[in-house]
């Protein structure tokens, strides 16, 4: 357990399996990342994020998916940012526009008041980075995916640390990526917040990727997962976030594994599918 001792605190876990509770919203704005991962731990249980929000139910990475998955009870929401042609955070999966919105074309090309503009479903639009996290301050943890794979976006980290430091929310979010230079940049800058890299497959050396990124979450997908890697990276002093979980498969793997969290695009099923895993 000196894992948890080096990352997250002295505090010892209950059980070390995860037990059935309620998801604690503590509404408190000094809650940091690390105190919900901290806390979480304690529970025997892992944290449930909402991918892009409550997708299942509602437009991706919308104010109104993000409301969704913090009304079902989710410890994180996840959302994905690029940057408009003037430079604004907007929150959108792709580089490009034809996929969830009635725009055309890349995101880059675009300002952010024509972006806005376009509709992201159900009369939705794509919501500012600046909005996304004054809705989670207080309710819920955000990470916040960068997006600077296969287009770069040069300036994006410093843009998105300042706007960070001054919302006040450093410690209330993380940021995670699939281009690991980016990682590494953001520690620089910016020591206090927690990084995460994301990773497809599954690599010879989780720990020593995860490390050499100075980054603090080993971020794959549910499936490149297995109990030597979450013992590694634990080892490591780091913690497993994984990713999408969204049907029984994706769960039993997880109670196998055990990572730390665990993202969803159907928050409202999956959590209450985990839930009932703790218990049984």
């Amino acid at each position: 357990m000196e894992v948890w001792e080096r990352k997250f605190g002295s505090r010892r876990p209950q059980s070390p399996e995860w037990l059935p509770c309620a998801v604690r919203l503590t509404g408190a704005l000094t809650q940091s990342i690390r105190d919900r991962y901290e806390d979480a731990h304690d529970e025997g249980r892992p944290l449930i994020g909402g991918h892009r929000g409550n997708p299942a139910q509602h437009p991706e990475n919308t104010l109104r998916s993000f409301s969704s998955a913090i009304a079902a009870g989710c410890d994180l929401i996840e959302c994905d940012v690029h940057l408009s042609s003037d430079s604004r955070l907007i929150v959108i999966h792709d580089h490009t526009l034809d996929r969830t919105t009635n725009g055309r074309g890349l995101v880059r090309d675009h300002t952010a008041a024509e972006l806005r503009r376009f509709d992201a479903g159900q009369g939705e639009h794509l919501p500012l980075l600046q909005e996304v996290i004054e809705l989670a301050l207080g309710k819920v943890g955000l990470v916040i995916e960068i997006k600077q794979i296969p287009i770069q976006y040069p300036g994006l980290e410093e843009k998105l640390v300042a706007m960070l430091r001054q919302l006040g929310a450093v410690q209330e979010c993380a940021v995670v990526s699939f281009y690991h230079p980016s990682l590494k940049i953001l520690r620089a800058m910016e020591p206090k917040l927690q990084l995460g890299l994301l990773e497809g497959a599954r690599p010879i050396e989780p720990a020593r990727m995860m490390r050499e990124a100075g980054a603090d979450v080993y971020s794959p997908h549910w499936g490149a997962m297995d109990p030597p890697l979450v013992k590694e990276v634990h080892a490591a002093g780091g913690a497993v976030a994984v990713w999408p979980v969204d049907d029984e498969t994706a769960v039993a793997w997880c109670r196998l594994c055990k990572p730390d969290s665990i993202f969803t695009n159907r928050p409202v099923e999956i959590g209450a599918a985990l839930r009932a895993t703790a218990a049984s």
